[in-house]
């Protein structure tokens, strides 16, 4: 009696925790609220059979029999409630008690009838000193109690089933759910209540299956109600199978163990037991791993026409997946195939983190389809914080809150049942999103613990697919580059061996690859071959070296190339060989003689303004003198005048035509010795009438001591010139123009070494002007091609200057401020002097 008694408290006790963890799981959910009432119905039925087994009179047990039996027929109505709040789940009250309308009426007359004097008729108690139960005896009224409580099993199991064919994904779950505790706690209670007592021939075992069917069915349903990662019935069934299996082989096992080490232990007169259990116990413990396997097995087999996630296949197939070196496309593509065939899924979309939110990468879709989550989206937040996969039956099935609430819309929005993320290094770098399964089934917790792990997994081969998709979108690109060059690109190994060459190598030398990759560097051209040998012997290499290729046919233009060359290192410094990048010079060459020519011309047509005033004085001289000849021819003194006067200013326009004509002869660059000054003086000749012009007064100040330089000085003009013709539009009107020379030092730049300048002894010359300056946006464009701030001109002249002055191995610089003119200084190394270190 006091082992009933226990085991109907626990009861009594279990209920009423589970009742009220459902119900404060999601208190706003009808389903939730229904089982809370079931869960409480079932416990003060339990209660009822805890008195009756405390009654001391016949009267008091007939009166707790019949509370006990009308409580239980409100039973099957609770139940019934449970199922249609499963099925409409956003129904009212209201509407739930209208659908169950008949029932209720049903379950409130067979409440009556259980308190009419013919249900309960006695109560026969045993004979004292006996372990059984009192016996009640029923009148014909109990035959109405019976049909009323079987009629409304089968109509309730009727129901599920045909709700079931019409429900899906957490509502088809949960309604198995309530198949599966009908059917277990029906088992439970027929195998203790029936078999067992009849195998007993004791009533004490009747009381005991009571209160464990209930508590079966109270405990399935309220894991099919409230868990948020939920097990199938069919994987749960698997695993009880598996693990009766495994109890029952095991039992076995120890049992014929111990008998046999009984037998030995007597036939050895071992008096002690301790062998007899020992022995058992380990080899149990040794059996239970190998066991363990077999039982699976075993149930696999039982199991095989069911659909069950196969966790060991979906794993091995994604190692051989992850473990492939593919793309991204391919990878994506591989997994979600893999997804779509393990868990039945009709859909999966893979989004990948960029910009602050997540991309659809996979399928691709178009732009106006492209869907995207933001980074801030709450289902994103809930698996950044969770780690774990976002089901929406899960959450359906938790507390509301606007959290969960927002959460369950995003899913809805896009059609998503669950959402898994795929981190690395603790990261969320993307999502992987799941539709609906086929065939109204739901993700159980098995798929998706899986899930969490193969995105995991995921995340990694993702990483290496994107590194391997980096590189080969590298090679692609590096080699449609190295052809679309317009320089000709060469790599030496260290064996002198030719590993790359590029097309317009090919172009430049008139080599083609398939004669050039693999020979020695020999078959180059000399200067290249040299070029390479100097970087390969030296380690280092050298920028911007102008060499000439010259044609094999004679007829033919020989090249100008300009090269630079390089020793490549590896990451761990061991030498790989060397580079060299060579540029097709010749039109370039060309282009530049003719840009200079026209731009020499172009400052002639300039000093030809000015010149003509210079050539007409003397012409008008001697217009004069010659109109006065024949009336004065007599006078000889007038005609030694004359002849002295012509013949000084035929000489002067004389000189004046020369110096435009040397001017505006081409000319090539050609370093001679020469004096910087005197260019300088000659220069200022040919601007001087502009200059007069405009009243621009010039400020000469060439003092340097040293002028002797190495340079062209037909360019050198040219260049001055543009300078001189610069500064007077600068000034335009009214302003000074000075000249200063001087000797100083200037650190070069080093092509060899840049980071490491060479200081030489030069000579300065400064061109400043008083005129309006030069904007400082503009300052750095002055020198390039094309490039003007007046409503005229090519913008070729500074762009010509600055390149006859490097021509010349030297630098020019400029410095201005707006309103208040512009200076320019050029450094040119002088003659005969050593490098300073």
């Amino acid at each position: 009696m006091i082992l009933i008694s226990l085991f109907l408290s626990f009861s009594i006790i279990a209920n009423i925790g589970l009742g009220t963890s459902v119900y404060l799981t999601n208190r706003a959910r009808k389903t939730n609220q229904t089982y809370l009432i079931s869960a409480t119905l079932m416990l003060l039925w339990l209660a009822a059979n805890l008195f009756i087994l405390h009654s001391t009179t016949e009267h008091d047990a007939i009166i707790r029999i019949n509370v006990a039996s009308a409580i239980s027929t409100c039973i099957p109505s609770s139940f019934q409630l449970l199922r249609l709040a499963i099925k409409y789940p956003a129904s009212t009250w209201a509407a739930l008690l209208h659908r169950s309308v008949v029932q209720l009426g049903l379950n409130v007359l067979t409440i009556g009838a259980c308190f009419l004097p013919s249900f309960t008729k006695s109560v026969i108690f045993p004979a004292s000193g006996t372990t059984e139960l009192a016996r009640p005896v029923y009148g014909p009224t109990f035959t109405l109690f019976l049909l009323y409580m079987v009629g409304s099993i089968f109509v309730l199991g009727f129901n599920v089933l045909r709700d079931r064919k019409k429900l899906e994904g957490s509502q088809r779950l949960e309604t198995e759910f309530l198949v599966f505790a009908s059917l277990s706690g029906l088992v439970v209670g027929i195998f203790l209540g029936t078999i067992v007592s009849l195998i007993t021939s004791s009533s004490i075992f009747i009381p005991i299956a009571n209160a464990a069917s209930v508590f079966t069915v109270s405990i399935i349903v309220a894991y099919g109600i409230a868990v948020h990662k939920i097990l199938t019935v069919s994987a749960l069934l698997r695993r009880a199978t598996a693990y009766a299996l495994l109890t029952a082989f095991l039992s076995v096992v120890y049992y014929v163990t111990w008998l046999i080490t009984v037998f030995i232990c007597n036939f050895l007169a071992i008096t002690s037991t301790f062998p007899s259990h020992l022995i058992p116990a380990l080899i149990v413990v040794f059996s239970m791993l190998p066991a363990r396997r077999r039982m699976q097995q075993a149930t696999d087999f039982l199991f095989s026409n069911s659909i069950i996630f196969d966790v060991q296949t979906t794993l091995k197939k994604a190692g051989t997946i992850f473990q492939s070196v593919t793309t991204i496309n391919a990878l994506m593509h591989q997994f979600s195939e893999l997804l779509k065939e393990a868990v039945d899924a009709e859909y999966i979309s893979i989004l990948t983190y960029q910009n602050e939110k997540f991309i659809q990468g996979y399928p691709l879709l178009l732009s106006k389809d492209e869907k995207s989550i933001s980074s801030n989206a709450t289902v994103v937040q809930m698996i950044r914080s969770t780690k774990d996969p976002i089901s929406r039956d899960g959450l359906q099935r938790t507390r509301v809150s606007p959290t969960t609430r927002e959460a369950i819309d995003q899913l809805n929005q896009y059609n998503i049942s669950i959402a898994t993320g795929t981190f690395s290094k603790g990261e969320l770098t993307g999502l992987v999103l799941l539709g609906s399964k086929r065939g109204g089934r739901i993700y159980d917790k098995t798929e998706q613990d899986t899930l969490q792990i193969l995105c995991n997994q995921f995340a990694v081969a993702l990483e290496n697919a994107q590194l391997y998709t980096e590189v080969q979108d590298s090679k692609i690109r590096n080699e449609i580059m190295l052809d679309q060059l317009v320089s000709g690109v060469i790599v030496a190994n260290p064996d002198r061996q030719i590993t790359l060459f590029n097309h317009e190598a090919q172009r430049i030398t008139g080599i083609e690859e398939y004669g050039a990759v693999g020979q020695q560097i020999d078959i180059l051209p000399w200067p290249i071959t040299r070029a390479l040998e100097n970087a390969l012997e030296t380690q280092s290499g050298k920028r911007n070296e102008d060499a000439v290729l010259f044609a094999a046919d004679e007829d033919a233009t020989s090249t100008s190339i300009r090269m630079g060359s390089a020793f490549l290192f590896g990451h761990d410094d061991k030498p790989m060989g060397a580079l060299l990048v060579f540029t097709d010079m010749t039109e370039l060459k060309s282009l530049e003689e003719q840009v200079r020519r026209t731009d020499q011309l172009s400052s002639v047509g300039t000093l030809a303004a000015g010149m003509a005033h210079e050539i007409k004085n003397p012409l008008v001289t001697i217009k004069t003198f010659t109109q006065l000849l024949p009336q004065r021819y007599a006078d000889e003194d007038f005609r030694n005048d004359f002849s002295s006067l012509v013949a000084h200013e035929v000489a002067r326009i004389d000189g004046i035509v020369n110096e435009l004509l040397s001017f505006s002869k081409p000319a090539k660059p050609h370093l001679v010795p020469m004096n910087l000054q005197d260019t300088i003086e000659q220069t200022l000749k040919l601007t001087h009438e502009q200059m007069v012009q405009k009243n621009i007064t010039l400020s000469n100040k060439c003092a340097a001591k040293d002028d002797a330089i190495s340079g062209d000085a037909k360019l050198l003009s040219q260049a001055l010139v543009n300078l001189y013709l610069n500064a007077i539009d600068a000034i335009g009107q009214d302003g000074t123009i000075t000249v200063v020379t001087s000797n100083c030092n200037y650190r070069f730049a080093n092509t060899d070494s840049p980071d490491n300048p060479i200081s030489k002894k030069c000579i300065r010359l400064l061109i400043s002007d008083s005129g309006k300056g030069i904007k400082q946006d503009d300052l750095q464009k002055i020198f390039d091609p094309f490039f003007t701030s007046k409503s005229e001109g090519t913008g070729m002249g500074l762009s010509v200057a600055h390149g006859v002055i490097t021509e010349h191995h030297g630098v020019i610089e400029v410095d201005s401020v707006t309103g208040s003119g512009t200076n320019f200084n050029l450094y040119i190394p002088i003659l005969d002097e050593d490098t300073i270190a």
